[in-house]
């Protein structure tokens, strides 16, 4: 049975079938299955596929501001911690 997989990095597209561990032949990244049915993918047209490929596109780069904004607050933190345990070594 063939999968759709998209590239989280390069955003390419590509059927696979039997390797669920795939990867991206443009960037090597490893491929997330989409929950597009591959008879679904081929009755779109091609700007069907293109909108399809856009909202991945933009719901993982959502996605990865938000992780990045949740580390630097992460780490703002551990850095607020470790000042204020020097602060209370010192005295």
């Amino acid at each position: 049975m063939l999968r759709i997989y998209i590239c989280p990095t390069c955003y390419n597209i590509r059927m696979v079938s039997r390797k669920p561990d795939a990867v991206c032949l443009h960037c090597g990244m490893r491929l997330h299955k989409s929950d597009l049915e591959y008879a679904d993918f081929m009755n779109m047209t091609e700007d069907e596929r293109n909108l399809f490929k856009e909202k991945y596109k933009s719901r993982m780069i959502s996605y990865n501001e938000l992780k990045e904004n949740s580390m630097a607050l992460i780490q703002q933190d551990e850095m607020k911690s470790e000042i204020k345990s020097e602060n209370i070594e010192l005295e």
